[in-house]
């Protein structure tokens, strides 16, 4: 059990590391203002501890100046994987054969993440009274210090801080100076909702013809689906259903390390409540697709789907998700909708549009971390078909 006291050896501050967010004192972690990110919230993360608690870690550090008062919260979690989970389809066989020969392509690494496996943004930590690139110097700090300590009897292999928006005023030199490698990832599909749109008609107005044609098609032809918000019992009656369709999803997915366990989903309800939207999608009274999504501050934050494919095609059903995302976010006036990494194209025949994100790698040792760079530099965003739908 984890509940320690460190101090940061070139900088005047010192930080806490607990093992569970239930032994963090809350009244100074919510003294950091996370209330623009929903998933730095106690709610949030009890419900993901809860949830995940049987196949992954959590550390959660509370950082203080010279003065104990406090400067910033991180969130880390640590996950088990091979080396062939990470390399998959992005990586020339060239670099990959090296990768798995050095690190035997069936051992079991760990991996230490600041951030969320599940989510996309900047959701690894917040800090106040200190500037960003201070804050990254004492981050960095801190997760050279948990390289070092086991997990499952290891010593964790890789570092990753994930994923920053390209926005960035020069603060990442720190982290490079650290011997953090970055690298540009797929990117966010994100799309910004209109004021003028009242009503989802209004969104539809704003299309060029040949769109709103389509995306009334979508609605035609998935008519007999039923769309229900589902609250925490109903997800809990629909569970076996629910794991299918999301292992429908996975089975497509070319990256799937971090695989949420579905009792989360009941979790996340029961803690976020109307916070955390959960809807199910039903023909004939048989649930064939789920999604979920997160709201906070002006953003809707779309999270995980689950689809029947034999259906998928006839109904339209995941363009009609799509849909329903844009109409959520209309009818709770939000000002952004954030739809994630997967199916660009579809998503940007909605008006959603890429916003590149940068993510941080580092190995424990310095050899590794040298076979790591080829690889790093090799990987590259997904290329796509960028629709553009709205009038001019």
């Amino acid at each position: 059990m984890l509940n320690r006291l460190f101090n940061c050896s070139h900088t005047n501050a010192t930080f806490k590391v607990y093992d569970s967010i239930t032994k963090v004192d809350h009244q100074e972690w919510e003294a950091v203002d996370t209330s623009d990110n929903i998933y730095l919230s106690i709610p949030y993360l009890l419900a993901l501890e809860q949830g995940m608690s049987a196949t992954m870690n959590f550390r959660y550090v509370t950082f203080f100046n010279s003065e104990n008062l406090i400067i910033g919260v991180a969130v880390f979690q640590l996950v088990h994987f091979k080396a062939k989970e990470l390399l998959q389809e992005r990586i020339p066989c060239s670099i990959a054969d090296k990768v798995q020969t050095y690190f035997l392509n069936d051992k079991k690494l760990s991996l230490l993440i600041c951030g969320n496996l599940y989510a996309c943004g900047e959701n690894g930590f917040a800090f106040q009274g200190v500037e960003k690139s201070q804050f990254l110097k004492i981050l960095t700090e801190v997760i050279l210090e948990l390289q070092n300590t086991n997990y499952k009897g290891d010593k964790i292999s890789f570092s990753l801080i994930k994923e920053f928006w390209l926005t960035d005023d020069g603060s990442f030199s720190n982290l490079n100076d650290s011997g953090f490698l970055d690298f540009n990832i797929d990117v966010n599909m994100i799309l910004k909702l209109r004021s003028e749109w009242s009503s989802f008609d209004d969104y539809l107005e704003s299309m060029n013809t040949k769109y709103r044609t389509r995306a009334k098609a979508v609605l035609k032809k998935s008519k007999a689906i039923e769309v229900l918000e589902l609250e925490a019992n109903d997800i809990e009656k629909h569970s076996e259903r629910i794991s299918f369709l999301y292992e429908q999803v996975l089975q497509k997915a070319n990256y799937n390390l971090g695989v949420l366990d579905v009792r989360t989903f009941l979790e996340l309800k029961n803690n976020l409540g109307n916070k955390f939207i959960f809807k199910g999608y039903f023909l004939d009274g048989v649930l064939v697709g789920f999604t979920s999504s997160f709201f906070y501050r002006d953003i809707i934050d779309a999270n995980f789907v689950g689809i029947d494919y034999n259906i998928n095609n006839t109904y339209k059903l995941y363009q009609r998700m799509l849909y329903d995302f844009v109409n959520l976010g209309i009818q709770h006036e939000k000002k952004v909708l954030r739809l994630g990494r997967t199916a660009e194209t579809s998503k940007s025949a909605i008006g959603a549009l890429p916003v590149e994100m940068k993510l941080f790698a580092r190995h424990r040792n310095l050899l590794p971390s040298k076979l790591l760079k080829p690889l790093i530099s090799s990987i590259q965003p997904d290329e796509f078909e960028l629709r553009r739908p709205f009038k001019k």
